[in-house]
């Protein structure tokens, strides 16, 4: 079986890739900006405490999976224009 793409396709592909990336940050961020909307709020006590910490440990997953969502993206495009540049030599 061989794979083929045209530089049209594996920029489309690659548009896909990236939309799809920015999206799930997007939504990473959104998560984050309400947790701390609801932690700037007067909020107090034991509850409000240990929500904080786990929303600092979130923030912390959520940097470290758009970390690897930014270096999957990149090791994909780099493959996808790899194909096609060898499809067109």
């Amino acid at each position: 079986m061989t794979v083929s793409l045209t530089p049209q396709e594996a920029e489309a592909k690659i548009q896909q890739i990236h939309d799809a990336r920015d999206h799930a940050v997007t939504k990473l961020n959104q998560i984050s900006d309400i947790q701390q909307q609801m932690l700037a709020a007067n909020w107090t006590g034991d509850s409000a405490s240990n929500y904080g910490k786990t929303s600092q440990g979130q923030r912390e997953e959520f940097d470290d999976l758009i970390a690897t969502l930014n270096a999957t993206v990149e090791t994909g495009t780099e493959h996808i224009r790899a194909i096609s540049n060898a499809d067109q030599g």
